[in-house]
């Protein structure tokens, strides 16, 4: 067993902070848009990077972002591709919201938190009635290991245990599928087989190679978007619509 060294988050987090790209986030952020269409009011909860409140800005939608780190916050405030984008500092274990977004994106973020189910449950208070949760998490227990305790991840999920944990909030499942298939495999090997940890260099590397991968990625995330879903893949997407009241 090797030595396993991983990339600190908010490093890399504040490196994407600074692109246009990036092959994950992007094309993510295009498979959500596909699902949810229609333009409104949107909020990413854990925004991170700013890549995806940027890439719904571009697209006509009104858009926020709530980040719990200060200093990513403050990364992306001296961004000059963030203006005009409202953003704040918080944690979403202990926020409430004034139910006042069509859409709240909680993106990467809940594996995050020991107590998921109030996090869930605060997520909620952001959305409309009629609007939409959406959540993006890591998939499939079974691939749990040391990326993940590097990363602070307390689970990963499987698409019923996360739907379970839904089922106590006032509103209906939309969507729930997974997405990157072709990252399932080389993690599989690497963190499964191999114990090692996947080439995250790939995402940003211009080498001849990483610029072929990449090709040979957009393409099947392209696919995948099309039609809507993955049997298998890296991560799994749920929408979760919030009832009207009468």
């Amino acid at each position: 067993m090797g030595h396993y060294q991983i990339t600190d988050l908010q490093n890399q987090q504040e490196h994407l902070s600074a692109t246009q790209y990036d092959i994950r986030i992007t094309n993510l952020a295009r498979f959500i848009l596909r699902k949810i269409k229609k333009q409104g009011t949107f909020i990413d909860i854990g925004a991170g990077n700013g890549l995806v409140l940027r890439f719904f800005r571009d697209r006509g939608f009104k858009v926020a972002g709530m980040e719990l780190s200060q200093e990513l916050v403050d990364a992306m405030k001296k961004n000059p591709t963030m203006r005009g984008i409202e953003l704040s500092q918080g944690n979403i274990v202990e926020e409430n919201g004034k139910e006042n977004f069509d859409y709240v994106l909680a993106s990467d973020v809940i594996e995050h938190i020991e107590d998921d189910r109030k996090a869930l449950k605060n997520l909620f208070s952001f959305v409309k009635p009629g609007g939409l949760l959406i959540l993006t998490v890591p998939a499939h227990s079974h691939l749990f290991g040391k990326r993940d305790k590097a990363w602070g991840h307390h689970r990963r999920y499987d698409k019923k245990d996360l739907l379970d944990k839904l089922k106590v909030l006032d509103g209906t499942v939309e969507f729930a599928t997974q997405w990157n298939l072709l990252g399932y495999f080389p993690y599989f090997f690497s963190e499964k087989i191999l114990q090692k940890p996947i080439n995250e260099t790939l995402r940003h590397s211009q080498s001849l190679v990483s610029r072929m991968v990449r090709k040979i990625i957009e393409l099947e995330l392209r696919i995948e978007e099309l039609f809507g879903f993955s049997p298998i893949g890296l991560t799994l997407v749920v929408g979760f619509r919030k009832a009207v009241r009468t």
